[in-house]
């Protein structure tokens, strides 16, 4: 009697629905656990066929899995739990696990089948589907991103090799263009500095000062023009782009006879005309006054001062 009471105890207390059928599919127990699930009464399902738990097609085929478990004696999930579905009072259909037994009792078998609710578990086991769904089109997406990135590298590396080439063979042209130049401006250079002193040789028995001076000119304007020229061919400071300036002092008494002199010199020129803003069908036109002589004579002086000492700049 004790035993009895306490299984029936341990049935209507049990976490996972029992329900008990006999060998015509009619439920004679089912416990609180059970009810819960399929939100019936007891007395609403104890006494009717174990199919109206279930929804199609289990429901219409259930009879005729009994009867034959009853003729062949073989059932497929006789001891074995599997997952199926459940049909509720309002009509929603949940997932379970159910394990199923048979027991020998006064002559008569019952069987008795334990289920274990699984809506939870297929709730986060679809949530877990859908997450892994979004994360492979994320991935699938990054991975498009990443080889469109990539092929756009791929393009940047090839345009940055044609640069690259590009670029030597303008350093090679570059190369070959100074060492043509260094022999095509040295040469001249070289020999109209060396006819200056062949001049100053020949003159010293003339011991004229205006030779002397002149061909001092023509020596310091050479050593000008190598400087500039040596500036100029220098690949180092042209890359590096550095301009370096270079002061000097001079006599700027001496320096202004220097202009004065050539000014002398070019005026007694007959084709050389000072520069005028009238000019007639003979020519340009006379200055008219003593204002705009020197004008003209102050403009001149300062092209030649330009083009004599800051050309090297």
């Amino acid at each position: 009697m004790e035993n009895t009471a306490l299984l029936i105890a341990i049935i209507q207390n049990a976490i996972d629905g029992i329900i008990t059928i006999d060998e015509s599919g009619t439920v004679e127990l089912i416990n609180p656990a059970a009810c819960a699930l399929f939100d019936y009464e007891p007395d609403e399902v104890i006494g009717e066929n174990i199919s109206m738990l279930m929804p199609d097609p289990d429901k219409s085929q259930h009879d005729s899995f009994i009867l034959r478990y009853q003729t062949t004696g073989r059932a497929n999930i006789m001891g074995v739990g599997r997952e199926v579905l459940g049909l509720k009072k309002d009509g929603t259909i949940f997932p379970f696990r159910l394990g199923l037994s048979e027991v020998q009792f006064s002559g008569r078998r019952i069987f008795t089948g334990f289920i274990h609710d699984l809506s939870k578990e297929k709730e986060a086991e679809g949530k877990l589907k859908d997450y892994a769904a979004h994360l492979e089109e994320q991935v699938e997406e990054r991975t498009h991103s990443l080889k469109k990135t990539v092929q756009a590298l791929e393009l940047a590396q090839e345009e940055m090799n044609v640069l690259l080439d590009k670029e030597k063979e303008l350093s090679l042209l570059k190369s070959r263009f100074v060492s043509m130049a260094s022999h095509e401006f040295r040469t001249p250079l070289t020999s109209v500095k060396l006819s200056a002193s062949l001049i100053e040789k020949y003159a010293e028995p003339l011991k004229s000062e205006h030779i002397t001076k002149h061909v001092g000119k023509i020596k310091k304007a050479v050593a000008n023009l190598t400087t500039i020229l040596n500036d100029f061919l220098s690949l180092e400071k042209l890359e590096a782009g550095k301009e370096e300036v270079t002061y000097t002092d001079f006599d700027l008494v001496k320096f202004a006879e220097e202009i004065t002199e050539e000014m002398q010199v070019m005026a007694k020129k007959p084709e050389y005309h000072l520069p005028s803003s009238r000019h007639t069908k003979h020519g340009p036109a006379r200055p008219e006054s003593t204002e705009e002589l020197y004008q003209q004579s102050h403009h001149q002086c300062h092209k030649v001062f330009w083009r004599k000492h800051f050309y090297r700049f």
